[in-house]
């Protein structure tokens, strides 16, 4: 027996008392193993990581039962055929990658055989795998995946994840660069946003079936489901769309806006709002916005609202006509951080640090339009959302249906450790 063989022979071993995974054969050019719900065929002679990747599968299978609502024991027999490639090239000339398959620079699925390729980092290459182990998931359970925003953007939603093998837990927003090297969703969705090309929510759901890969057209799909997965009046539409067969796309996203119909506008005015702030450290617990068509149109008479400055956008609760004028004066201070000490602020802001070119602290207003943008139905470019600092008693007209709402500068994801709000006195200018 050779050193290679004997050195694989040892890792079966190792590996099988560690977390319970079998060896199934060994060459000079392929490890094959076997964990609860995937067989992993490799030419990466790491342990470790190997490990890490068949341990973090067989922990998201049971977090994607329960994220899909299906009865205990559903996945039992659910597994797929998996192949990590550093040489992809080895596995097509070895016959193990189909011909009727086409060509992928990151990872492919035909019902339960995945293929990736392995990534610069042991991160994306996990999440390559579990991205992939949801689109052979949604041919076992559903018998598809809808359109490729659908498709595409539950793959992401249900890949993206936080530690590893076993700890793994997965449709985790990424808190920082570092724990999700190589990723990169949000540094081309950042280029969009400096660019002003956000796709509105229309254009997303037009995306061509094939996505030939593109990071970006990922990342707004991946924006897309999670938008309608994380508010409680959408989550049931979303559900509903993902078990329910449809002869094409047009039609799933037909039968998706019928729905939504009742709440469609403030769903287009939520993707407006996240598409400006989603970034790392995005806390969805602090970041939902509360909007409803039923809110009243304003009457004029005077409001007084506490801005909090631990949430993000926080809605006045009416909705606001044409020719209305409002006066605003905000009023108090708030505490951002708690270390090295904390920080005062008053509305005006703290100018020792900004965030998007304002100070930290500043209180900040904006307009959303009640009503879809005629583009929503188009694939166009989303109208940028326009933000106003209001540091001290204003003046804002109103010139289309709109809700008003506010919130204090502060890095994304550093919303926690802040306390307090400032006091907000809302009247009509007109009087």
């Amino acid at each position: 027996m050779n050193g290679i063989a004997l050195k694989l022979v040892a890792a079966s071993v190792w590996i099988s008392l560690a977390i319970g995974v079998s060896t199934e054969c060994w060459s000079e050019d392929f490890i094959q193993l076997n964990g609860k719900h995937i067989t992993l065929t490799t030419d990466i002679d790491d342990l470790a990581n190997n490990a890490d990747l068949i341990a973090a599968f067989d922990a998201a299978v049971g977090q994607w039962e329960s994220f899909w609502q299906l009865p205990s024991g559903s996945l039992q027999d659910f597994k797929v055929d998996a192949c990590v490639m550093a040489d992809k090239q080895r596995f097509q000339l070895d016959g193990r990658i189909p011909l009727s398959v086409p060509d992928f620079p990151f990872g492919f699925a035909l019902q339960d055989r995945v293929w990736v390729v392995a990534q610069k980092s042991q991160y994306y290459t996990r999440h390559l795998l579990l991205h992939e182990g949801v689109h052979s998931l949604a041919y076992h359970q559903f018998g598809g995946t809808g359109p490729s925003w659908f498709m595409e953007g539950t793959a992401e939603m249900l890949a993206v994840h936080r530690h590893f093998g076993s700890d793994t837990k997965i449709n985790q927003l990424p808190k920082d660069r570092a724990s999700v090297p190589y990723w990169g969703r949000f540094k081309v969705m950042d280029q969009s946003r400096d660019a002003n090309t956000i796709p509105s929510l229309g254009s997303v759901l037009g995306y061509p079936r094939d996505l030939q890969s593109d990071v970006e057209s990922y990342g707004w799909s991946w924006a897309a489901t999670m938008l309608l997965y994380q508010y409680p009046d959408t989550r049931d539409a979303f559900f509903a769309s993902a078990k329910t067969p449809a002869p094409n796309d047009a039609v799933f996203n037909n039968d998706l806006k019928r729905r939504l119909q009742n709440t469609w506008p403030v769903v287009t005015a939520r993707w407006r709002l996240m598409c400006h702030d989603i970034d790392y450290g995005f806390d969805w617990s602090r970041e939902q916005v509360s909007l409803s068509m039923n809110d009243q149109v304003w009457d004029g008479k005077p409001l007084k609202l506490d801005i909090k400055a631990n949430q993000g956008w926080q809605s006045i609760g009416v909705r606001l006509s044409p020719g209305m004028k409002l006066s605003v004066t905000p009023a108090g201070n708030c505490t951002l951080a708690d270390q090295p000490k904390p920080w005062l602020s008053y509305p005006s802001g703290i100018t020792l640090r900004y965030h998007r070119g304002r100070p930290l602290g500043q209180l900040l207003a904006c307009l959303l339009p009640d009503t879809p943008d005629q583009d929503q139905a188009t694939k166009t470019n989303l109208r940028p959302l326009q933000v106003a600092a209001i540091t001290r008693p204003s003046q804002i007209p109103i010139k289309e249906n709109c809700w008003l709402l506010f919130r204090i500068n502060d890095v994304t994801g550093e919303l926690s450790d802040n306390q307090g709000g400032y006091q907000l006195t809302i009247d009509s200018a007109s009087k």
